[in-house]
């Protein structure tokens, strides 16, 4: 009898002691760890199982910036350069190209490049403005014409244009490259007339690729200059080398080139020059954007 009392007790303290060695690992381990092991083991956590897990959550901030929707989450920091009349157009055109970024939804949105060419045109603002935008969405009225154009070469172009550009020319001169203005400034009649020949020997559609319309063409501006020869070989000369690497000091750009023709809408032109002022041409080449649609939203407008 006695030593069965005394297994009792051996047995009990036995047990006393695995619950308190029980309990002492219960609470030294972290609270968030305990959940995670009650959520493996309930089958809520982890790779596709969890829909209210922590993975979730991450995702949710890293990809917020590309739903086009996410205007009403006022946890969500829109772009400087966000319209708001805009949301159901940002929606749509992301919808249709899921492999843009959120920001380029908007800014491509923000010059009409949702909609075809020419079916949402706007006018232009300001166009004395050096930062002005004409495209095949935004058109000059048919009487403008700018009033301090000067002669450069055998053209014109706006004097703040034509001095810089003169300072270009003669720079590459000192270094031994030879570049002349072919074709400045160009009147709404006189860009009518061209576009209509180059349509009569190859057609609208493929006009539209390499020609402007009247009134969307840059040389109506006076800002807009072809140098030399109007080919693709010149991108390869010297000058044309020259130019391109060089342009943007004396606040030119070139203004359609191969990497942003499907902005453009237009061929590659390595001829063609768009005055747009030294501070706007360095900052286009410092932050790397491929068009000046890009740096006009983002910089210069923020909406329509």
């Amino acid at each position: 009898m006695q030593r069965q009392k005394q297994k009792f007790r051996n047995t009990l303290i036995a047990l006393i002691v695995l619950i308190a060695a029980v309990c002492v690992l219960w609470f030294a381990v972290p609270n968030g760890d305990r959940n995670v092991e009650q959520a493996t083991a309930s089958g809520g956590g982890g790779g596709s199982g969890g829909g209210a897990g922590g993975g979730e959550d991450m995702v949710q901030t890293e990809n917020s910036g590309t739903d086009p929707g996410a205007e009403a989450d006022p946890g969500v920091e829109m772009p400087w350069f966000y319209n708001a009349a805009l949301a159901e157009r940002y929606e749509a055109f992301a919808a249709e190209s899921p492999w843009l970024s959120f920001d380029d939804v908007i800014w491509m949105v923000n010059v009409g490049l949702d909609k075809p060419p020419f079916e949402d045109i706007r006018d232009v603002a300001d166009p004395l403005s050096i930062t002005t935008l004409v495209t095949k969405q935004f058109k000059l009225p048919a009487d403008f014409s700018p009033p301090d154009l000067v002669p450069i070469g055998k053209s014109m172009m706006r004097e703040q244009a034509a001095s810089a550009m003169n300072d270009m020319i003669a720079a590459a001169s000192k270094e031994g490259h030879s570049l002349w203005v072919q074709s400045g400034y160009r009147s709404y009649d006189t860009q009518a007339g061209i576009y209509s020949s180059n349509v009569a020997r190859d057609g609208s559609d493929l006009t539209d690729t390499y020609s402007a319309r009247a009134g969307h063409s840059e040389h109506q501006l006076g800002l807009a200059a072809d140098f030399n020869s109007i080919t693709a070989a010149f991108g390869d000369t010297p000058e044309g080398i020259w130019a391109v690497e060089n342009c943007w000091r004396y606040g030119f750009i070139v203004r359609y080139t191969q990497e942003n023709t499907d902005i453009t809408l237009y061929k590659s032109e390595p001829w063609h020059m768009r005055y747009v002022g030294r501070d706007a041409a360095g900052a286009i080449v410092d932050r790397g954007i491929l068009s000046f649609e890009e740096y006009w939203v983002k910089y210069v407008n923020s909406g329509f």
